[in-house]
């Protein structure tokens, strides 16, 4: 508390001398200003500003570091658009060192699940929505681990943050470790391990450290699936678990020629482990389209090993595979047309919307299987001619997920923007499906973006080299 002075509220303002002098002291008059008098009654004065302040503790680099990855202006009010199935998972108690999962969940689940992708896998509640509770429940801590690599894997990438994608990477490998340990025990699978595969494989999505790292990842969780036991599902939790599998072995087994499903029974773990009785439309066209896949990679097998274009399949196979997709293609829209809901339609401004956003990947791989089948197709099989442009299709689906920032169905459009690329009947649609792939080999799905374009630029080194004439001299004419 200052020493009390009598002096007026002007005076003390302008730290002159006042006399204090009744009404109006001789200051305020010598200077033509209106005084208030002498002050009265107690006087405080804010010397807050000169007080002496306590040394604030240093904060740690790893503070600074992290920060920036754990809280982002996109995750600001992230709580209020959240889904009503994500509630739960938003309002459980987390700890300091989960925290960075918390800002994972509130960005990476809204951006990786798709709408509408309950309904046709007749889900009640998806993998991704249960993974908050899977993750903390203290029963598997590789998944937890795993979980946390995922999560800084993608913060760092949104954020650029190097010191967190450091930090992703040693958890990632800490997470690999203590999973190979659990798996080397010989305990019963569960959904936890089968997701702690699946988030490794998410991991390798956006930081490839090897093409053989993500396929491993793939077909062990498809193994996985194959030994758990039907008590696990989890409300059909394990469904949309092989539902991503199956896509992502289609992509794999396209670019690096191995992993596919024939090693795995694809039956027995769809009737047996999750006890479907009425297999939805699209694990019955998953499974078309990995065996047009499967004869598509052995036909490229055979043109670079001979060097001719050898005996694509049969008419009778192709007309079965061709009446087969055929089939589940009107089987989905009559599923629709009972339901009053058109799958899809052109706007006011010339492009294609969808029902929902599972809605056009289910399009987009109807339009992979086509375009499969015309690559397959033998020459006797002329009178099936199709007019329909199914990579234009393809590159519509693919532009409604980007406007929609939808990454796990996005994830899921690498086979067939995989086919555009190669296949496209236009430079412009082959380059459209490479700068898609650029794009994500920028973001956060760099990993799986760069497993896609090794083989694209290699398979175009390729045509050059067949299209090029020989060197040497200029053939005459005799």
């Amino acid at each position: 508390m200052p020493p009390r002075t009598n002096a007026c509220s002007i005076c003390r303002k302008k730290r002159i001398k006042c006399d204090a002098t009744l009404p109006q002291c001789l200051m305020c008059i010598r200077f033509g200003r209106q005084c208030p008098g002498p002050t009265s009654g107690p006087v405080f004065v804010d010397m807050t500003s000169y007080a002496s302040k306590k040394k604030k503790a240093k904060r740690s680099r790893r503070e600074l570091d992290l920060a920036p990855g754990c809280w982002s202006p996109k995750s600001s009010g992230i709580g209020l658009i959240l889904p009503p199935e994500l509630a739960f998972g938003k309002a459980m108690q987390i700890s300091q060192r989960n925290t960075l999962n918390e800002a994972f969940f509130g960005n990476f689940l809204l951006y990786f699940t798709s709408t509408g992708e309950e309904k046709d896998l007749q889900n009640r509640m998806t993998w991704l929505h249960r993974l908050p509770a899977l993750s903390t429940d203290g029963t598997n801590s590789a998944l937890t681990l795993a979980l946390r690599a995922t999560a800084s894997a993608y913060c760092g990438v949104e954020t650029s943050n190097i010191a967190l994608l450091q930090q992703a990477c040693k958890l990632y490998g800490q997470a690999l470790h203590m999973h190979s340990q659990l798996l080397r025990s010989k305990r019963d699978v569960t959904v936890h391990m089968v997701s702690t595969s699946v988030l490794l494989s998410l991991f390798e999505a956006m930081q490839a450290t090897t093409a053989d790292a993500y396929r491993a990842h793939i077909n062990g969780a498809a193994k996985m699936i194959e030994v758990t036991g039907p008590g696990e599902c989890l409300e059909g939790v394990l469904c949309q678990l092989f539902f991503h599998i199956r896509t992502q072995m289609t992509f794999v087994y396209l670019t690096t020629r191995s992993g596919d499903e024939s090693n795995v029974c694809v039956r027995r773990i769809l009737e047996g482990t999750l006890s479907y009785r009425k297999l939805p439309v699209f694990q019955k066209l998953t499974g078309s389209v990995s065996r047009l896949a499967e004869c598509y990679v052995g036909l490229e097998e055979e043109e670079e090993g001979e060097g001719g274009k050898q005996m694509k399949i049969g008419l009778g196979s192709y007309v079965e595979m061709k009446s087969e997709v055929d089939a589940l293609w009107l089987e989905y829209r009559e599923m629709a047309e009972k339901k009053g809901e058109q799958l899809f339609w052109k706007s006011s401004a010339g492009t294609t919307e969808y029902r929902d956003a599972f809605t056009a990947l289910c399009v987009a791989y109807f339009a992979s299987a086509r375009v499969l089948l015309s690559i397959l197709a033998p020459r006797l099989a002329a009178t099936y001619l199709d007019f329909i442009d199914y990579y234009g299709m393809i590159l519509d689906a693919a532009a409604f997920l980007r406007t929609s920032t939808i990454g796990c169905a996005y994830m899921r459009m690498a086979a067939p923007l995989y086919l555009v690329a190669l296949h496209g009947k236009t430079v412009g649609q082959r380059d459209i499906a490479v700068e898609i792939f650029e794009e994500w080999r920028l973001g956060s799905m760099g990993g799986i973006s760069k497993l896609a374009l090794e083989r694209i630029y290699a398979s175009k080194m390729l045509e050059q080299r067949t299209d090029d004439p020989p060197k040497g001299g200029m053939a005459t004419v005799g």
